[in-house]
């Protein structure tokens, strides 16, 4: 009975029930307690309502009132069928009441009626969609929600790939699918496509992502990461998933997927501000105290040969120079060689030419400066100057 083409609303509502029932119409709870029911009716509730009434929209059936809740929609549309009542009605009556003694009067549901509520209100869903708008419930394809257009051309491409039975294309376009996405979204920091790292499945499952899911995706995808032309570079490590046994059709039918249920999730994901290192805006400036601080290397012409130490640099009075420090942790060997500590620290500086080596802790003073670097200059323009630790 499909009359006109489906408006994205339509579809966009369909989509969107048919993603809340998912998560309620897995395998029946052995033991429910009442509140995860009571979740799953109130979600099953507005599953119903999001479906009913953009079927409603569709067929011009609306309700007269501006204000419309889910019992509203079944009189109106069944006018299309005058004789026939609107699937479920009875069932849907009886989950608005439950859903209405859970909301207004802290009644919760007898868990052992109401266990199935996510597959009966599913299967009246897809009932629904057949009879009036003559379109699978099953065939609706989630994907249509990804509004990035990059990064769904990229998960239509491995689509057909995998209608075309090549399970790893599937694969390398779902990494470079996942790459753009997280490209796109500043609020994603320092995420890695085809590394399974928990920290990141933690971090992600705020927004929803099934945490075991979003690894197991990963351990199916090679690597994916931008080169300098800004081209995606695709990397498999064949020495860990990256071979055939891990290419075959089960694999990228799930990896398709969790792919779409990743992007539906974290695709809104609003920014929020991340703490900055230390490293990337600050280095250690080190002053001298005195005249001919030294920094030394301790060289070896041969790997049974006593090593000699190296001035690579000496300092002035007064003159500094810029790198990184850190305290020689020697305490205790000299402490046990009977020998006077002198603390030593260890330097680097990523200036060309590059400097290494030990310097005399006393004979000099260091401070935290910010980095000259366009960054900083930009973001952090006003960063003050720190005693180091």
């Amino acid at each position: 009975m499909k009359t006109k083409p489906f408006s994205q609303d339509v579809i966009d509502r369909l989509l969107v029930a048919k993603d809340l029932l998912e998560k309620i119409s897995s395998s029946p709870i052995a033991n429910p307690d009442r509140y995860t029911i009571a979740m799953h009716v109130l979600t099953a509730h507005d599953a119903a309502e999001l479906a009913i009434a953009g079927i409603a929209h569709h067929l011009g059936k609306l309700p007269q009132s501006s204000k419309s809740f889910l019992m509203d929609y079944f009189s109106p549309i069944s006018e299309i069928h005058p004789n026939e009542e609107v699937p479920g009605r009875g069932y849907f009556s009886q989950l608005n009441q439950v859903r209405i003694g859970i909301k207004h009067t802290g009644i919760f549901p007898d868990p052992k009626q109401w266990f199935r509520v996510g597959e009966t209100t599913r299967s009246y869903v897809s009932i629904w969609c057949d009879k009036y708008l003559s379109i699978s419930l099953d065939d609706l394809d989630e994907s249509d929600m990804i509004f990035d257009d990059d990064v769904k051309n990229q998960y239509d491409i491995a689509k057909k790939a995998f209608t075309d039975g090549d399970h790893k294309g599937v694969l390398e376009n779902l990494a470079k699918a996942l790459n753009l996405l997280f490209e796109s979204n500043h609020a994603l920091r320092n995420l890695h496509v085809g590394t399974p790292n928990a920290e990141e499945a933690l971090k992600l499952s705020a927004f929803g992502v099934h945490a075991n899911e979003f690894l197991a995706l990963q351990e199916f995808l090679p690597r994916a990461y931008l080169s300098n032309d800004g081209q995606i570079v695709i990397n498999w490590d064949r020495e860990k998933y990256g071979h055939p046994a891990n290419w075959r059709q089960d694999a990228a039918e799930f990896c398709l997927k969790s792919f779409v249920s990743v992007a539906l999730r974290i695709q809104d994901a609003e920014w929020i501000p991340g703490a900055i290192e230390f490293d990337i805006v600050y280095e250690h400036k080190i002053t001298a105290l005195v005249d001919g601080v030294e920094i030394v290397q301790e060289r070896s012409k041969g790997l049974f040969e006593p090593k000699e130490k190296v001035v690579v640099q000496t300092l002035k009075k007064g003159e500094s120079i810029l790198g990184n420090v850190e305290f020689k942790n020697d305490y205790l060997m000299y402490a046990m060689l009977g020998k006077e500590y002198k603390p030593v620290l260890s330097f680097m500086s990523y200036k060309k030419p590059i400097i290494f080596g030990e310097i005399e802790a006393d004979k000099v003073h260091i401070t935290c400066v910010p980095k000259n670097n366009e960054l900083v200059r930009e973001y952090f323009p006003k960063l003050p100057e720190l005693e180091y630790k």
